[in-house]
């Protein structure tokens, strides 16, 4: 199997291959990396929000908090678009190893 396989695995190790692949993302991608960043940043400077994604209590957003919680969401949107690239990817990569480990590509 090669960097991360997807084909004859189980559902577990496809959690972990699709994780893996996100990794090799933020390392070889440095606009999505630089989205990574960006988020981390927004919610460190920004308490409200952090505490929005990691506790169940109500909260009260000011304005600005709103504002950057819509720049938060469409970072998040940008971040997904990268992965579910990358996964299209590596899936038509193992659908060739696949097709070719099971005889139907021959190399010429």
């Amino acid at each position: 199997m090669n960097e991360y396989g997807l084909f004859n695995t189980d559902c577990i190790e496809l959690g972990e291959i699709i994780d893996k692949a996100k990794v090799a993302l933020r390392y070889k991608n440095k606009e999505y990396k630089n989205l990574l960043d960006e988020v981390t940043e927004l919610k460190e400077n920004h308490p409200n929000l952090q505490l929005l994604f990691e506790d169940d209590d109500d909260i009260s957003l000011s304005k600005t908090d709103c504002k950057i919680l819509q720049k938060l969401i469409n970072l998040e949107l940008e971040i997904r678009n990268f992965e579910e690239q990358e996964i299209f990817f590596c899936g038509g990569k193992e659908a060739y190893f696949y097709f070719k480990n099971i005889g139907i590509l021959k190399e010429k």
